[in-house]
């Protein structure tokens, strides 16, 4: 018995060793641990305790924590964790979160402690580890395959982590992330833990991840947190219902419960609205509530976004649009309008009123009943109008209504309103006058309906009015008047009236455009389509008229005219039709009232091209001293693509380079030399050449040129274009010299001979020829209509007959291309020494001619001449050089005259050429030849 007490003695003072050694240490072991977990946070869970003692003291301790993932050989997590005891926190709690799937795996967690009392340091000997405390996973079923997280919402950019776990038997081979972030792998466990990082975000319907082709699956859902609403705003229509609208904060790409959801509440009631499915708007009754204070709240998994509104009801009134808006009594510049409101409020309503043109008019109204009436004034005949109203608050205006539906409408019609922009041109005659009027509207005009025909009225000077009708699809119409100075009106007629007239003054002058050369002017200042025109200003005048065709090569030309003010000197000329390298001219008129004057005439081209046509050259003289050029160009032609200011002249060496002088020479990289010649002048169409190389072939080449002299190349003569060939002949002086020698020493003496013998020269080659002398008295009884004068015969210019016979009629028929008549076949012609006269076949008449001719006897007779049946006399009194036996006519005859007379004719202005050595020797002959001349006498 007294050795049991003893061995009782002892342990309780082992016992009582055993823990003042323990506080000595400072040791406080945990007494208990519970681990748990937390899957939808993926955390692990851990409470553990002390002693009471340890907590009375309330000092501080260190306690280390291990985790470790059941089956792996490390520890996957160890941390010290440092608290202060405390009653009011027992026991002491910790969490950990897990980087992978906890469902996927089992843990196993210890712990052991650390103290120190309050004025030592902490003890540098830890507690025992409490024993391992195992959490299961999921990992340990084998009847069914899992897939986590399931159904999980995250933020798009994070990275998320997945298990797989195959049933028993089942390797996970292929792992799948849906087609958004295109991501796939493959392994061959059972259990598979992977991360897909920087998620991106998916469908509205979610993104499928799958292990495996028959695994099992679930959807990621990756969208953004909810932006805060925008643009809250509320308003009423008739103050019985209130309408809330808002703009979402951030774009929303999931669907159904996942995807934002958005909450209205009243905080000054704690009423909630819930807006309509996929709306950003909601609206609820007011009742007798006039305050409100809302807060709109966006929602989703992750997080919530909030924003508020304060208003009074009765200062958000927008009411709803309009509508039956009609128009009736409508007037040529009046149309009233009515629309209906619902329902009854104290508006103010706008009425818009669009022209054709776009241009828009704004009426205000106020209404106070739910039918409203307006006029609208001020409008244009025969106009479409359209109509729309909108209103909004009398009071308190927030905000207006949508429009009605629109209403068209059209004016009555009423007489054209402003003037004709007239013009003319003007076509003078002798005894005529042509004016081509054309019109077009002023800016001003209105037709107030539709134009019926157009009515031009003009009074000449002497003359009775006159009028014409032309139909309204004509802008312009010729007048053929008797004289060109009077007054021209021109009326557009609709089928109310006509508009106000427009006046033109015309007179003879004005058409004299021919008077007016026109100047030729350079482009500058054009641009791509238009021309710019300047001109002088005078003080007289009130405006200027500028007029031109657009087509000036084809008839009509498309006239057209614009008008400008007195203090305008320059215009742009724009038009679609004007085109590089056509000559436009261009007439400046200055107007003063209905009058206009030319002043200026223009030739303008949009843009200056080089002239497709070469000039014609001719090789006028071409030897080793001289070779002289000439071309032929029509230089002033309008139908050139620019005004012609030159040429430019190219010759080439056929087998070697140009070395002539006075030209500019141009070398090549080959070596080749060609030479140009520059004429400055177009009307200057001639080159001479001096001292070309002899025996030398040269290629030569004219072109005109517009903007600039053309450029020296290889092409310059290619055989497209003229090219004269002009080869130079040799030197001709030596041997020309001995020749020279041979011809001027015999013509020498023959000169001198001649002068020595002059007189028996002169007898032998230019016998004299007697000047027979006729008085023709009876004839001039017998014709005192036709009387051929002495004088106007000469030895010169007849041919003696020896034999009269007398013309046949057939023989002397009328020559239309001469105009020469033949005599009648009654006339007969005598021979009289050098001279033939004509008789009508009376004896009496033949006898006193043969009596007169035996009286004059010629002084020497003339073997040579040769009879001849007749003789013909050249239209051309220049060129009658010779006596023809081909035909007979006498310009001194008619033939045809049924009196039996001869018809007077106009005296011939023809001189035949004197024969060489016919000079007489009578001293009664005139010295100069004398003229046959065939003279009518009344």
């Amino acid at each position: 018995m007294d050795h049991l007490i003893l061995q009782v003695v002892l342990l309780s003072i082992a016992v009582s060793f055993c823990q003042l050694q323990s506080q000595d240490n400072h040791v406080v072991p945990p007494t208990f641990l519970n681990v748990s977990k937390n899957l939808d946070l993926q955390q692990l869970l851990l409470e553990w305790d002390v002693s009471d003692e340890t907590y009375h003291s309330e000092k501080q301790m260190i306690f280390n924590i291990q985790i470790n993932q059941t089956g792996a050989s490390n520890i996957v997590w160890n941390e010290n964790f440092t608290t202060t005891l405390d009653k009011l926190n027992r026991p002491i709690r910790w969490r950990w979160v897990s980087k992978e799937r906890m469902e996927c795996m089992s843990y196993a967690v210890r712990i052991r402690s650390l103290g120190a009392r309050e004025s030592e340091p902490v003890s540098e000997s830890w507690s025992d580890w409490t024993k391992w405390t195992e959490v299961k996973g999921m990992d340990i079923e084998d009847s069914k395959s899992y897939i986590f997280p399931n159904d999980k919402v995250v933020e798009e950019g994070s990275n998320v982590s997945f298990c797989c776990i195959g049933k028993k038997g089942q390797m996970i081979t292929t792992l799948f992330v849906g087609n958004i972030c295109n991501y796939s792998a493959s392994t061959s466990h059972r259990r598979v833990v992977f991360t897909v990082k920087n998620v991106c975000v998916s469908r509205p319907g979610g993104t499928v991840v799958a292990c495996g082709i028959y695994g099992p699956w679930t959807t990621l859902f990756v969208t953004r947190p909810p932006g805060e609403p925008k643009n809250l705003s509320c308003e009423t229509e008739d103050m019985e219902t209130l309408k809330c609208s808002w703009q979402p904060g951030s774009e929303d790409k999931l669907a159904g419960r996942r995807s934002v959801q958005f909450i209205l509440s009243d905080r000054s009631n704690g009423k909630v609205y819930y807006p309509e499915q996929s709306s950003n708007s909601c609206s609820f009754k007011i009742g007798t509530q006039t305050t409100y204070n809302l807060r709109l709240t966006a929602r989703n998994d992750l997080g919530e976004k909030h924003t508020n509104l304060s208003f009074d009801v009765a200062h958000r009134v927008r009411p709803a649009p309009p509508f039956n808006l009609n128009a009736f009594d409508i007037l040529s510049i009046t149309i009233k309008l009515r629309w209906e409101m619902k329902p009854k409020l104290d508006l103010l309503c706008q009425i818009e009123s669009r022209h054709p043109d776009g241009k828009v008019d704004l009426h205000n109204s106020t209404s106070h009943s739910t039918k409203s009436y307006y006029t609208v004034s001020g409008l244009q005949p025969y106009t479409k109008y359209t109509f729309r109203v909108r209103c909004g608050a009398n009071q308190h205006f927030w905000k207006w209504s949508k429009w009605s539906e629109s209403k068209t409408t059209q004016t009555e019609k009423s007489a054209p309103s402003g003037y004709l922009d007239v013009w003319r041109r003007i076509h003078p005659g002798v005894n005529s006058c042509n004016v081509t009027v054309f019109w077009k509207p002023f800016p001003g005009f209105r037709a107030n309906g539709e134009i019926k025909t157009y009515e031009i009225i003009w009074e000449m000077l002497g003359e009775h009015r006159g009028s014409k009708e032309v139909p309204a699809s004509h802008n312009s119409t010729v007048l053929f008047l008797n004289k060109c100075s009077g007054n021209i009106t021109v009326l557009a007629k609709n089928s109310v009236d006509s508009s106000p007239p427009s006046v033109i003054v015309i007179s003879a002058e004005n058409g004299h455009t021919w008077d007016f050369n026109a100047t030729k002017e350079d482009t500058i200042n054009n641009t791509k389509a238009g021309i710019y025109i300047s001109w002088k200003p005078r003080s007289p005048y009130d405006g200027y008229v500028i007029d031109w065709c657009n087509h000036p090569r084809v008839e009509p030309c498309d006239f057209q005219w614009n008008k400008f003010g007195r203090d305008q000197s320059s215009a742009l000329i724009t038009s679609d039709a004007f085109v590089p390298g056509v000559q436009y001219i261009f007439r400046v008129y200055g107007s003063l009232g209905n009058t206009a004057t030319l002043l200026e005439r223009k030739a303008k081209y949009l843009k200056e091209l080089e002239p497709a046509s070469v000039p014609e050259l001719h090789i006028v003289t071409a030897n080793s001293k001289l070779l002289k050029l000439t071309w032929d160009y029509d230089h002033l032609n309008e139908s050139h693509p620019g005004f012609i200011r030159g040429y430019s002249v190219f010759v080439k060496v056929k087998d070697g380079n140009c070395t002539l002088e006075e030209s500019e020479k141009f070398v090549f990289q080959d070596g080749l030399v060609v030479c140009k010649y520059a004429v400055k002048w177009p009307d200057e169409k001639k080159l001479r050449v001096n001292q070309p190389e002899p025996n030398k072939e040269y290629w030569i080449e004219v072109l005109a040129f517009s903007t600039s002299p053309p450029s020296i190349t290889h092409d310059i003569i290619k055989g497209t274009t003229q090219i004269k060939n002009v080869f130079i002949p040799p030197d001709g002086n030596s041997v020309f010299q001995p020749l020279l020698l041979l011809t001027v020493i015999p013509l020498a003496l023959l000169t001198c001979i001649c002068f020595w013998k002059s007189d028996w020269v002169k007898n032998r080659c230019c016998p004299k020829i007697p000047h027979p002398h006729v008085t023709p008295i009876k004839v001039l009884q017998m014709y005192p209509k036709t009387l051929l004068a002495p004088n106007d015969f000469s030895p010169n210019n007849v041919i003696e007959e020896h034999k009269s016979q007398p013309w046949s009629r057939e023989e002397k028929n009328y020559d239309d291309s001469q105009g020469l008549y033949a005599a009648t076949s009654a006339v007969e012609s005598v021979a009289f020494g050098n001279i033939t006269y004509f008789t009508n076949g009376s004896d009496h008449y033949q006898s006193l001619l043969l009596q007169e001719s035996e009286r004059q006897k010629p002084e020497l007779a003339l073997a040579s001449y040769k009879p001849l049946q007749c003789f013909a006399l050249m239209t051309n009194p220049s060129s009658l050089n010779y006596v023809s036996q081909e035909d007979v006519r006498f310009p001194g005859v008619r033939q045809g005259n049924p009196a039996g007379t001869v018809n007077p004719v106009e005296p011939s202005d023809f001189k035949p050429q004197q024969a060489l050595g016919s000079e007489s020797s009578n001293p009664e002959a005139s010295e100069e030849p004398i003229d046959i001349l065939w003279r009518a006498i009344n």
